[in-house]
């Protein structure tokens, strides 16, 4: 890509003089998967790749929150959806928080219109399946960092105040006497909180940083 800094009048001479064109400097990446052998790819690939510079690689999105917390964000991050426990969805607008221009970018093993339709609204600028050839995931990188940012939409976040009563309530077990319902009939009411209870914490890192 090409910087264009057009012509430039030279008054001693009365003439114009054309400056040669700047290349813009190199797309600043980071990649967040949790498997190894893929991680290690593609960041060898990207960062042969012209134009992009692949300059970190984590394993979670805790390892990118924290590296967010203390430095500057890239231009693009690179974000896998499903990391073991974690879900890389949780994690776009605590992201966006800490670095509201990097433009998120899911990269998943299979398409699901419900989660990309979250990771757009969410804030991340694409949805994109790690089958598509190389040359469209590098167009995405690329017309990613040339537009503007999207932001989170607003939305009311219940679960939110949800997962601070289940941590207050499993702190006062044991202590006295409260009754704590506990969900046994729904197949994904474990991995459901343990995700609330991320984003909280996600939330009040946050807001310590500011703080």
């Amino acid at each position: 890509m090409l910087n264009n800094l057009g012509n430039l009048t030279d008054e001693s001479s009365g003439g114009m003089v054309t400056l040669p064109q700047q290349a813009a400097s190199p797309i600043n990446l980071w990649l967040v998967d949790d498997n190894q052998h893929m991680r290690a790819t593609l960041t060898e690939i990207l960062d042969g790749c012209d134009g992009i510079n692949c300059t970190a690689a984590f394993p979670s999105p805790n390892h990118v929150l924290s590296a967010l917390a203390s430095k500057m964000g890239p231009d693009v991050i690179l974000l896998d959806v499903h990391m073991g426990e974690l879900n890389g969805l949780d994690a776009i607008r605590p992201i966006k928080s800490l670095s509201r221009s990097t433009q998120v970018l899911m990269l998943t093993t299979f398409f699901d219109s419900e989660s990309q339709s979250r990771a757009l609204s969410d804030g991340a600028s694409g949805f994109l399946l790690k089958s598509f050839p190389i040359e469209t995931i590098l167009n995405s990188i690329r017309e990613a960092r040339d537009k503007p940012a999207p932001h989170p939409k607003r939305r009311f976040l219940p679960n939110i105040d949800s997962a601070r009563q289940m941590e207050t309530n499993e702190r006062r077990v044991g202590s006295e006497p409260v009754p704590v319902r506990r969900e046994t009939t729904t197949s994904g009411t474990e991995g459901s909180r343990r995700r609330l209870l991320w984003v909280k914490h996600c939330l009040d890192m946050i807001r310590n940083i500011r703080n």
